[in-house]
């Protein structure tokens, strides 16, 4: 995908000259992807975008997570999974050699080691979920990973639901960048890329923690602070200033927390309420603080030296909302295999 939105934007261009640095900042918007710093070297103003768009680590993850799956499959499972790892490696390696110019220049160490990290963790997620006999998950972590999933997934819908609403203000910046048809494309592209970040950023907005797109440009469901955004199309459908009832939306992290406990217990977990609760609440307070501090940074000079929500209020606020919640859902639900017939009060 990013090859051809290098092709694009080279053609664009319109000049051959134009192709080296079009495939160049393909690989530095891949190796952005996957959390790798990168300085910029802008004529009297260099800055280093450390804030991640996260659709190319996604897409790995995925792929890696298929090929785990396939791993198991081939009877070798070893041998395959290192093959990935190598394979990344050396792919890292080239990207980080096309990526780095005299206009950029990533991170070496986090070129190879951040993709490697993405793909290592993913491919044996996938190579455990086909392996038959493999020790259950312990139900606190399921509870907790059930809740942060639930919570990105109703994040992900809100999002969607105010870009239909304020599809007006979005197609308004749109129309103001004056891309032509293959920019507005490239750009498009490059936005689509970015919505894992943004679904991850209006999940700490739902927990209450609120996210800065720049110097003087706050918004969270309690206040808001209004400021020059970023020139992202997308970004029109930011609400800077919150409704009255914006509040209420604190309830989603709780139905998130019971729900999941609740889903938990029926499996058959006998594991206590209140472990089940705490457990469950620090791992979705993980689960979402890592992937804010990971997407959060700095996204450009200027006012743009910070961006994205704080990772350790997410993190805090995310383990309480989830957390107490998933101590009532587990309290008031009975497992559906009693603990004497055979159930482990740890699942």
């Amino acid at each position: 995908m990013l090859a051809s939105l290098a092709v694009l934007a080279w053609a664009g261009l319109g000049t051959s000259e134009a192709w080296t640095p079009s495939v160049s900042a393909a690989a530095d918007v891949w190796l952005i992807g996957h959390g790798v710093d990168v300085r910029f070297a802008v004529a009297g103003a260099p800055f280093t975008v450390t804030a991640a768009a996260l659709g190319p680590a996604l897409i790995t993850a995925l792929g890696a997570v298929r090929a785990g799956r396939r791993a198991v499959a081939t009877g070798s499972p070893i041998e395959a999974w290192l093959a990935q790892l190598v394979a990344t490696g050396i792919a890292s390696v080239v990207l980080l050699r096309v990526g780095t110019s005299a206009a950029a220049t990533p991170s070496l160490w986090q070129a190879i080691v951040l993709p490697l990290g993405v793909v290592t963790v993913a491919s044996l997620v996938g190579m455990r979920s086909e392996r038959p006999g493999v020790r259950p998950v312990p139900a606190g972590v399921r509870a907790g990973l059930m809740a942060a999933l639930l919570l990105l997934a109703a994040a992900g819908i809100a999002f969607t639901a105010l870009l239909l609403t304020r599809f007006a203000d979005v197609v308004v910046l749109d129309e103001s960048l004056d891309a032509g048809v293959l920019g507005g494309f490239v750009l498009t592209c490059l936005q689509i890329l970015a919505m894992p970040t943004v679904v991850i950023w209006a999940a700490a907005w739902l927990v209450g923690a609120g996210t800065g797109l720049g110097t003087g440009s706050v918004t969270g469901p309690f206040a808001g602070q209004a400021g020059p955004l970023p020139a992202l199309p997308v970004l029109g459908a930011v609400p800077v200033d919150p409704p009255a009832w914006a509040a209420a939306v604190l309830v989603v992290p709780v139905l998130a927390g019971f729900a999941a406990a609740v889903l938990v217990r029926r499996g058959g977990s006998g594991m206590n309420a209140v472990p089940l609760g705490l457990v469950g609440g620090l791992v979705a307070g993980a689960v979402i603080g890592g992937l804010v501090a990971a997407s959060a940074g700095a996204a450009g000079p200027g006012r743009f030296v910070s961006v994205g929500p704080d990772a350790l209020l997410a993190a805090g606020l995310t383990a309480a909302l989830v957390g107490i919640p998933a101590m009532l859902g587990a309290a008031v639900v009975r497992p559906r295999v009693p603990p004497s017939e055979g159930a482990d009060p740890r699942q």
